[in-house]
């Protein structure tokens, strides 16, 4: 039991940064002027459609702009969610969508409503980085389970899972289109996942942030529409990543009625409500959006191929990131790719070590490819062109 000045044993592998002395180095150097392209976080340098910017809500438009949400969030907004999944072929009713302050907030709110201390949770590597973290912070066990550069096998898929499992295993993590690889799971390998969960009666947790960034054709089919899933799949969803709106902090999530009010008796407790302006924006950009969505699947599935390209690496099938093993640009004696990184940085470019996406991966890089415009994505290309043998 922690007494001062120590804290909770649950808290002790979380940072407020996922790879700090990068990220410190990073900021030094801009404060003395130097160019930095940060190709490490997965945002977008473009500007959202401007009915769903923050300075288009309007307190006349909306009465009592600036007063509490209701918790389960504005009833307009949870109409137009129930709308946009029932037009994806998964009707949810509106009773059962929550909205939180963000994807990670609502992922965040899901492992308190799911697990208790000690629960494990598969956990599919590379990964989101913040994941691990969410599901520690509760209290429960992330067992990573890697996955890349196979992720097509389904057999191989299947094998790894199973292996993983124990009396203890309460979850099983899914996300895609995939932070960090780009990569779409397969129909086969959407079984895969489907079988275990449902086997093993876990729940399955689906993270959907890039469900609107998607490169090849329709929208792949969400694992959570299935009907053998609807009674254990709790899925999360944002208008961070295909709407460019990451920072008003509007999310959702939905589930099974069985364990909804238990999260948004979680939701009560964590962040009351999200924001309620950013709501309305997060409305406007649902409504109309979908021009939008169509300009950054086309521009950023080029920024995407010309980046894989470069790489020599197969070109992303969706999401905002390539992941590539940096193994032939290591030095003699170089164990990880934190040496290759700082290298980088000295070129100026911030990437991402991939030791945070899995502690398989030490010797891989996550890349963004749509933080920065055309012009600077083609600059930090140039300078990272002699790094790469």
């Amino acid at each position: 039991m922690p007494r001062p000045p120590g804290s909770a044993a649950s808290a002790a592998s979380l940072s407020s940064r996922v790879f700090g002395k990068l990220a410190a180095a990073a900021a030094e150097r801009r404060a003395r002027g130097e160019v930095v392209h940060a190709l490490s976080v997965g945002d977008t340098y473009k500007e959202p459609l401007a009915a769903a910017r923050a300075e288009a809500q309007r307190s006349e438009e909306h009465p009592g702009l600036h007063r509490y949400a209701p918790v389960q969030g504005e009833p307009a907004l949870l109409d137009t969610i129930a709308e946009r999944l029932a037009a994806r072929g998964h009707a949810v009713p509106v009773e059962r969508i929550q909205v939180t302050a963000g994807a990670t907030s609502g992922l965040s709110v899901v492992a308190s409503a799911l697990l208790d201390p000690g629960d494990e949770v598969l956990l599919p590597a590379p990964y989101w980085p913040l994941i691990r973290g969410i599901i520690a912070g509760r209290g429960g066990v992330p067992v990573e389970v890697p996955l890349w550069p196979a992720l097509d096998d389904a057999a191989a898929v299947e094998a790894a899972l199973e292996a993983a499992v124990t009396p203890r295993t309460t979850a099983l993590y899914v996300n895609s289109p995939h932070n960090p690889t780009g990569a779409v799971l397969s129909p086969a390998v959407a079984d895969v996942f489907a079988r275990v969960a449902t086997r093993h009666d876990l729940w399955l947790v689906c993270d959907e942030c890039y469900e609107d960034v998607h490169f090849e054709g329709d929208a792949p089919a969400p694992l959570l529409a299935r009907a053998e899933l609807h009674e254990r799949a709790v899925a999360a969803h944002t208008v961070s990543k295909g709407y460019g709106l990451a920072g008003i902090r509007v999310g959702w999530v939905h589930g099974p009625a069985s364990v909804m009010r238990a999260i948004r008796g979680v939701q009560t407790f964590q962040t009351y409500c999200a924001a309620r302006p950013m709501q309305h924006a997060a409305r406007a950009a649902l409504l109309g959006g979908d021009a939008f969505l169509a300009e950054c699947r086309r521009d950023y599935a080029r920024a995407g191929a010309k980046v894989a390209d470069a790489l020599g690496i197969a070109r992303p099938r969706g999401g905002t990131f390539v992941f590539f093993d940096a193994t032939p640009q290591l030095e003699a004696g170089e164990d990880d790719c934190l040496p290759f990184l700082g290298r980088c940085l000295d070129a100026g470019v911030l990437l991402t070590p991939g030791a945070s996406c899995g502690k398989d991966y030490a010797r891989w890089v996550r890349l963004c490819f749509t933080t920065v415009k055309p012009a600077a994505l083609d600059d930090a290309l140039a300078r990272l062109a002699p790094l790469m043998r």
